[in-house]
């Protein structure tokens, strides 16, 4: 084994668990956890677009976002009956986007193409975050969103190692040569398996909170994050070949930024959270 691809597998190890940490530490380390890498996100995309544009961006709303929105899916029981959680998101993000509007009305020096880019910060990666934060299952609480804070990593993650394993060793045919020249299509088959292999580990899981959802539901979500979590990876390259980048980052050796390591598992929060809130419904 290379030395690269050794150490992206020790990353990805350290990666796990860390992520068993998350889930087994309870809400307020979570809350941390997510907050610190959502702000890291908005610092990474800030600097895609500058080494574009070669301006800085309106990027306070994104921050204020990113360090808000995970505390306010948090609220405490007696502030949540006065206001959910996502009611509260929405008006969050509805807020930034009013402040990046009014910046761009008074502030004469900044294009409106500028301002687009600002807002485009904000939705991508923002809302996805806040799909994310949405999803986070509260202490002492058992529910689908439980299942669903183990669907949304293991289902894009374990399509990500079986795309990258079985895409490296039986891959022929280019996928988007264009967009990542060595995404194959044997590698995307390994991703939708990898999915499935993920709704079938997470079903398993649930009986540790004494869960009984069905299994096809979660063999489904896990077959569509593996085409999901694609896509999101995918755009994010999109966005790293407009900016002449490699990486979003350097936080994760052979792994690149918290962009680079969740962009599939941002895209994939709005499956899951479908999942959870019909689960949810009955």
């Amino acid at each position: 084994m290379d030395s690269g691809r050794k150490t992206r597998v020790i990353v990805g190890a350290l990666l796990g668990l860390l992520f068993v940490g998350i889930v087994a530490l309870g809400s307020i380390f979570r809350t941390v956890v997510f907050t610190v890498a959502a702000v890291i996100a908005v610092y990474e995309m800030s600097n895609m677009i500058y080494k574009k544009t070669e301006k800085n961006i309106f990027a306070a709303p994104a921050y204020i976002f990113a360090a808000l929105c995970f505390p306010v899916a948090s609220f405490p029981a007696a502030l949540a009956a006065r206001m959910s959680a996502a009611t509260a998101i929405m008006l969050l993000g509805a807020l930034c986007l009013m402040l990046i509007a009014a910046e761009r009305v008074f502030n004469k020096l900044r294009t409106t193409e500028e301002s687009i880019y600002s807002a485009f910060m904000l939705i991508y990666p923002m809302s996805l975050f806040g799909m994310l934060a949405l999803i986070m299952p509260a202490d002492g609480l058992v529910s689908p969103k439980n299942v669903g804070l183990l669907l949304v990593f293991i289902c894009p993650l374990m399509g990500d190692m079986l795309a990258y394993y079985i895409g490296s060793s039986m891959g022929k045919r280019k996928l988007c040569p264009e967009i990542s020249p060595h995404k194959t299509v044997e590698g995307s088959y390994g991703s939708f398996l990898g999915g499935l292999l993920g709704g079938f580990v997470c079903f398993l899981l649930q009986f540790i909170w004494g869960l009984r959802l069905p299994i096809l539901p979660m063999l489904l979500v896990g077959i569509i994050c593996g085409g999901v979590g694609q896509i999101g990876d995918l755009f994010a390259s999109v966005i790293k070949r407009w900016a002449g980048a490699k990486d979003y980052g350097n936080i994760f050796p052979g792994h690149g930024g918290v962009i680079d390591r969740l962009d599939s598992v941002l895209m994939c929060a709005p499956v899951v959270l479908c999942y959870v809130w019909l689960s949810m419904l009955g």
